[in-house]
């Protein structure tokens, strides 16, 4: 079956986590990171969920019929198989983007394994087959996308909008973001060189305003 990629946003949107051990402080933190409005309902809450920094809604009781009632997205990160199937229930019933840990295929929704440089984010899922595979593809892709990459983006981004309003013609427009597309600056903010970094992004738009 064929799945159909999709980025999120949930800034804002009540998410629901029913569990509150190890794995499901990781799911977590990441809505939180993400500017989800969190609901974890568990009688305890792994010591993890105290890092987080940022504050949740925690209902202290096992879960009960009822409790995904508004929310957009849920997740069952407990080790009861009743409690997972309760939830998946409402949770079909409701119609809510579900994610059962370690149950594809109670799942309507996987969660990749994914390399976060800033804003650029790279994503690798083997649709819930064999998750040990998309971390070990994960690790490679950290090597290959080493930290600056966010502040190359960061930079081109801002290229983007010099682009847009300084170069009139469509075609070198397009041209030119490609160009830019294909600059590697990544070595050149290794080594510090912001300036340089910004001198190449410079000249390429130069060279399409001639």
């Amino acid at each position: 079956m064929a799945l159909y990629p999709v980025n999120l946003r949930i800034d804002g949107r009540p998410c629901v986590i029913i569990g509150g051990g190890r794995v499901a402080a990781r799911k977590a933190a990441a809505l939180l990171d993400c500017g989800a409005r969190l609901k974890v309902v568990s009688p305890e809450l792994d010591p993890g969920f105290a890092d987080l920094g940022v504050v949740f809604e925690h209902i202290a009781r096992p879960y009960e019929s009822g409790d995904l009632a508004g929310a957009f997205l849920a997740i069952a990160a407990t080790d009861d198989d009743t409690v997972n199937r309760a939830v998946e229930a409402e949770a079909t019933e409701r119609q809510l983007l579900l994610n059962v840990v370690d149950k594809p295929e109670q799942c309507n929704f996987y969660v990749p394994s994914s390399v976060r440089r800033g804003e650029l984010m790279l994503t690798v899922s083997t649709g819930g087959q064999l998750p040990a595979l998309a971390k070990r593809l994960r690790r490679q892709l950290e090597e290959e996308f080493p930290g600056e990459w966010a502040p190359a983006l960061e930079l081109l981004g801002e290229a983007r909008g010099q682009v847009i309003s300084r170069i009139e013609d469509e075609e070198k427009k397009k041209e030119c973001l490609t160009e830019l597309a294909a600059l590697d600056l990544v070595p050149l903010l290794r080594d510090g060189n912001e300036t340089a970094a910004r001198s190449e992004i410079e000249k390429c738009i130069l060279r399409y305003l001639a």
